[in-house]
């Protein structure tokens, strides 16, 4: 059984560069389902180690749970030594944190108390259905209330 799976997936260099995915447990829903490293170590049973330009994987992998990829995109001395998580390594590579940020906020929006904006986002159509938000972007004037004058001014301009 081994030896059919040694002849399947042959063993990988130290410094080769590979796809490995992340389980569906330990990725969100707008995170990528793999992420790029490369081989740092592989330890006697066979275990390799990996790392991102993040930093190193907390977790070794078996040859199974990786596909080597055809081209060199890093190097092994790119990689830092802090070690983190492939979760974490997976939010990081896609600059997508998991879950969004909605504030329900009964008035304008204008101070902190508002979770969007604290954290210096705009309000969108998840958050509340205030009209009179004023960190929601503001809509262009033409397009309130179409009329004979506005689709005029419209097409001076060429819009």
């Amino acid at each position: 059984m081994v030896s059919l799976s040694n002849l399947r997936l042959p063993a990988v260099d130290i410094r080769a560069n590979a796809v490995v995915r992340v389980p569906d447990l330990d990725r969100g829903r707008l995170a990528p389902r793999n992420v790029l490293a490369v081989v740092v170590d592989v330890n006697s049973s066979g275990f390799y180690l990996w790392g991102t330009k993040e930093g190193l994987l907390e977790q070794l992998s078996a040859r199974n749970e990786f596909k080597t990829a055809d081209n060199n995109f890093m190097e092994a001395h790119d990689v830092p030594s802090s070690s983190l998580s492939l979760r974490s390594s997976s939010m990081i590579t896609s600059g997508i944190k998991q879950g969004f940020v909605s504030c329900h906020c009964k008035r304008y929006c204008i101070d902190k108390k508002c979770k969007c904006r604290s954290k210096n986002m705009r309000c969108n159509s998840k958050c509340h259905s205030n009209s009179f938000c004023k960190n929601k972007r503001a809509s262009p004037l033409f397009f309130i209330r179409p009329t004979l004058h506005v689709l005029f001014i419209n097409k001076l301009l060429n819009l």
